[in-house]
């Protein structure tokens, strides 16, 4: 009974990583056998899971708590009493929201309009979670952050952003808007420089009058 529950468990704990791995876009884990668990299914190219994508930064981490479905699982917990156990409820996460992402693109002002039509593809989810990761990194970048699905300012971490070469202050506004740079003022031209520097001069004096014979 013990085996049992420990090996109930033990699956169990495997499962919610697989799920956790699936929802977030990370590499896969190793099986057993040291071979990777879902080697082969990934619909994310290589060279985004080599390191130069990083997907566990506070923006992956952002998406994914924004969109990432869950499912109630049930998992038996042994209680060490005369081989007794319990009935454990949680929550594990079970793949990509679509229907979250869209919101969150939406919420963040990008357009997104032209996917709609693809949610039914094969791999939708994951190549569409890319897309908007994308996009919503360099928006996050202009605006030093971003919006969640209810429309609440999250601001960047500053280190994420210097790390992805964000400008020093933001060049947009939180609703996506540029902020007007202002013009520096027009030097005056050169002649009125000069007439400026120049000695300002005596005023005329009248002829002295002819002297009388």
């Amino acid at each position: 009974m013990a085996d049992a529950a420990k090996t109930a468990a033990a699956e169990a704990a495997a499962k919610t990583k697989e799920n956790t791995i699936k929802a977030t876009g990370s590499a896969p884990v190793a099986d057993a056998s040291g071979a990777p668990a879902n080697a082969g299914k990934s619909i994310i190219d290589a060279k985004y899971r080599d390191g130069r994508y990083k997907e566990g930064d506070w923006l992956a981490k952002f998406i994914a708590e924004q969109a990432t479905k869950t499912r109630e699982v049930e998992k038996k917990v042994p209680t060490g009493e005369d081989g007794g156990f319990k009935v454990e409820k949680s929550n594990v996460a079970d793949g990509i929201n679509v229907d979250a992402l869209f919101k969150l693109a939406k919420a963040n002002g990008l357009d997104v309009a032209k996917f709609e039509s693809q949610r039914n593809s094969h791999g939708f989810p994951g190549r569409f979670r890319m897309t908007v990761r994308n996009m919503l990194q360099a928006a996050a970048k202009r605006r030093h952050g971003v919006q969640n699905v209810g429309g609440t300012w999250v601001p960047a971490p500053a280190d994420w952003l210097t790390e992805k070469g964000a400008p020093a202050k933001p060049t947009h506004e939180q609703n996506g808007t540029k902020i007007p740079v202002a013009k520096p003022a027009a030097e005056p031209a050169a002649d009125a420089k000069t007439d400026a520097k120049a000695p300002a001069k005596a005023p005329a004096k009248a002829p002295a009058p002819a002297p009388k014979k």
